[in-house]
């Protein structure tokens, strides 16, 4: 008897650790903000990332066409044809321990660097970008508009 209790809190424990484990991070942008991040991605970032998000490897057909690209962005970019990605576990190896104001800060130097020309890079712009990239990670959109001083971890909100 006594065996069987024991067998029956070590399964019903395990349950309640994987459940722990499982449940979904809480939201920290909305659902309006990843659109609008979305949207400017795909006229900004998504030129040299790539429209998956995935970066550049170098491989033939990579979409975008590096040769769709303007002559500066294709020098920038270099013969190889790397670009960073901006998802799955490359990114989340390199992000992940860090906060979404630490993200947002990186997007926006890249914004305002002269080189790029982004038109209509607003502050919130690099928000909403911020939030797209978070949910092509697996982050769920709530209701807290994601901010400059929003200071979750990434590895916590994405899955």
């Amino acid at each position: 008897m006594r065996l069987k209790i024991t067998f029956l809190l070590g399964i019903l424990s395990s349950g309640l650790l994987l459940t722990g484990q499982q449940a979904a991070p809480s939201g920290i942008f909305t659902s309006a903000q990843a659109e609008a991040g979305r949207v400017a991605y795909d006229r900004t970032c998504g030129k040299c990332h790539t429209n998956t998000l995935l970066g550049r490897k170098g491989d033939n057909g990579e979409l975008p066409l590096l040769s769709s690209l303007s002559a500066p962005y294709q020098k920038f970019i270099g013969p190889r044809g790397l670009v960073p990605p901006l998802a799955g576990k490359s990114f989340l190896d390199r992000w992940g321990e860090k906060t979404a104001a630490d993200l947002i800060a990186r997007f926006q130097i890249t914004a305002d660097d002269p080189f790029f020309q982004f038109e209509d890079m607003k502050d919130e712009t690099t928000v909403n970008i911020t939030a797209y990239v978070l949910q092509v990670n697996g982050a769920i959109a709530g209701p807290q508009p994601l901010t400059r001083k929003t200071s979750a971890v990434v590895r916590s909100v994405t899955r």
